[in-house]
């Protein structure tokens, strides 16, 4: 297992009308919708936390909000895996 010491956020949300699946951004497309990631590699990393608590801040406070999100340091397991542990 292996991390950035500079350290990787990452976005960790879910829908609201899925209360039970969360997921992780692999990236946002034009029209709003997140995209999840499968592997380390296809997760977008912010390398400052507060860079990824801006980007969560656009997503839950608009009028109807679509999404809840939280912001989480993402690690490298072995091979194509990852995992999200709390700040």
């Amino acid at each position: 297992m292996s991390a950035d010491q500079k350290g990787n956020w990452a976005i960790f949300y879910r829908k609201l009308d899925e209360p039970m699946v969360w997921k992780t951004l692999r990236y946002k497309r034009s029209d709003g919708v997140l995209v999840s990631a499968k592997t380390y590699d296809e997760v977008y990393k912010f390398n400052r936390f507060k860079e990824a608590f801006d980007f969560i801040k656009e997503l839950i406070t608009i009028d109807n909000p679509v999404y809840d999100a939280q912001v989480k340091r993402v690690c490298r397991a072995r091979g194509e895996a990852f995992y999200l542990s709390g700040n």
